[in-house]
């Protein structure tokens, strides 16, 4: 039985990641346990053992380590805090999933990467839109029914006025489309980004890709554009896949057309959101690779990239990957 501890018990981890954990311990009896929380409110800590099924409450992290010695932490931490938090833990030798982005700028991700690298564990970054269920079912149609020659797609937001909203929050587009890209196409070989000031320090992002396959792309990240979206298509000849995000009450869902019909189509309820998001997913990743012996995928060496296109895009400059 897989021992798993949990640092940072704040809104994410109680919306999403606490959720997914107590949902595999129930769906895969024996398998994993739900040993520890640490958080600096023990109060905090104390409820959401409570509410999620863990044992202990803890508020220094290596107490938590020494007296639990867990074979897997997931550290969830605000963005400055990442390079330090999940570095002592994987620098322990202790198999860590944290939180996108691997670090508050492109250096940090490569010094975790690095720290993994030489941990030998393996440890993954939480990009959860690679297992959302309407992006596996999309993956999935586009090996079935390529190749693709344009890929667009767009993230929509309303009232997102944070000066680093592309590289905080756009990179899990960026990375998603990184994974299709890398799947149908090729993978990205150049991104070149026109930054448009849609109101005082408030930009749109519009990110011009070109593919391995020869094939192109084009990426919209709009933080203030007042509609809730998130959406990737994949055209081909007479042949299109689209996966659609879900939100709060909106539905997931994944079509595929072929010439000019649509022939499979599948929807997956909004809620509960850990489940249709992929953060369930990615949590199944996590355990089923500590379970195999294998390194889940993202890896923080994997993530690099997806940090490199999302600082370039925050900086509204191109990008040239090999």
């Amino acid at each position: 039985m897989l021992k798993i501890v949990l640092l940072g018990a704040g809104s994410q981890s109680e919306h999403v990641h606490g959720p997914s954990l107590a949902l595999y311990a129930r769906e895969h009896p024996g398998e994993i346990e739900l040993a520890a929380v640490c958080d600096l409110r023990e109060e905090r800590a104390r409820l959401f053992c409570e509410k999620f099924g863990f044992a202990h409450a803890y508020t220094d992290l290596d107490r938590m380590l020494d007296s639990q010695r867990p074979d897997a932490c997931s550290v969830i931490s605000p963005i400055a805090l990442t390079r330090e938090l999940a570095g002592r833990v994987m620098e322990r030798g202790i198999p860590t999933f944290f939180e996108k982005p691997p670090g508050k700028d492109l250096r940090e991700a490569r010094e975790l990467a690095d720290i993994s690298q030489r941990a030998g564990t393996p440890n993954m970054v939480a990009f959860n839109r690679r297992w959302a269920p309407c992006t596996r079912k999309a993956l999935a149609w586009a090996k079935d029914h390529g190749p693709f020659e344009y890929l667009y797609a767009r993230m929509l937001r309303a009232r997102r006025a944070e000066a680093d909203f592309a590289f905080g929050t756009g990179i899990h587009l960026l990375d998603c489309v990184r994974v299709l890209a890398e799947a149908t196409m090729g993978g990205i070989r150049t991104a070149r980004t026109t930054r448009v000031e849609a109101s005082p320090g408030v930009y749109n992002f519009h990110v011009d890709l070109d593919f391995g396959s020869g094939g192109r792309g084009r990426c919209d990240i709009l933080p203030t554009c007042g509609l809730l979206e998130e959406s990737y298509l994949l055209f081909g000849r007479d042949r299109t896949v689209i996966s659609a995000l879900p939100w709060v009450a909106v539905d997931g869902r994944a079509e595929l057309h072929v010439e000019g019909k649509l022939v499979e189509s599948e929807a997956w309820p909004a809620q509960p959101a850990h489940v249709s998001s992929g953060f369930y997913g990615e949590t199944v990743e996590f355990i089923s690779a500590l379970r195999e012996g294998r390194s889940p995928s993202p890896s923080p060496q994997e993530s690099v990239d997806s940090v490199a296109l999302a600082e370039a895009v925050q900086e509204g400059r191109g990008i040239e990957f090999e």
